[in-house]
């Protein structure tokens, strides 16, 4: 945790409870000014002695953060000063270093437990997976209809595989044009 970066940053939301138990997960947007780790918001070196660090600049776009929570029941949460926390360390979301080639600072992220979320936080249903087929039964017919003397469809090829074609037709095709220019013959 010791690497040169970024100053870190500390923000705090409230989720549902349940949320916690149920390890869900959530999406924020973070503000474009947030408390700096070092000082807490009182004023060091790190935040310029203003106590907060700006994590973009003022006419880029919000930075939405999506994070799992990890499951908790209200029991196995730290204990502070501001009630029942749990404290979640996300690299690479924090303050801007002011060299380019080293990495953003920490997001520590406090969640609080409460009876509701704050207004800017919500819950992300998690899509569910489609089943996962072999080539086999992706290629297989589909049994016919009884009494039916059709045969049965042929299915498609995957997605991906058409995909990878599509694109593999299209790099061929830049390549032709390219040769043409180079050539002098288009």
């Amino acid at each position: 945790m010791d690497v040169p970066r970024g100053p870190d940053v500390i923000h705090r939301i409230h989720v549902a409870a349940e949320w916690l138990e149920e390890g869900a997960l959530i999406e924020f947007e973070l503000p474009r000014n947030l408390k700096c780790a070092a000082c807490e918001g009182g004023g060091c070196d790190a935040c310029g002695r203003s106590g907060a660090v700006s994590v973009r600049g003022r006419k880029e776009l919000g930075e939405v953060v999506q994070v799992t929570l990890p499951k908790r029941d209200e029991s196995s949460l730290e204990s502070t000063a501001s009630g029942r926390t749990l404290v979640i360390r996300i690299p690479e979301r924090g303050g801007m270093s002011e060299s380019p080639a080293l990495p953003r600072g920490l997001l520590l992220l406090s969640v609080v437990p409460a009876d509701a979320s704050d207004p800017g936080v919500q819950r992300i249903e998690r899509p569910v997976p489609p089943p996962v087929l072999t080539e086999e039964e992706a290629m297989a017919p589909e049994p016919a209809a009884e009494g039916a003397d059709a045969p049965a469809p042929v299915a498609a090829p995957p997605k991906s595989r058409t995909a990878l074609w599509v694109g593999v037709v299209i790099v061929l095709w830049l390549l032709l044009l390219a040769w043409l220019r180079l050539t002098g013959r288009g």
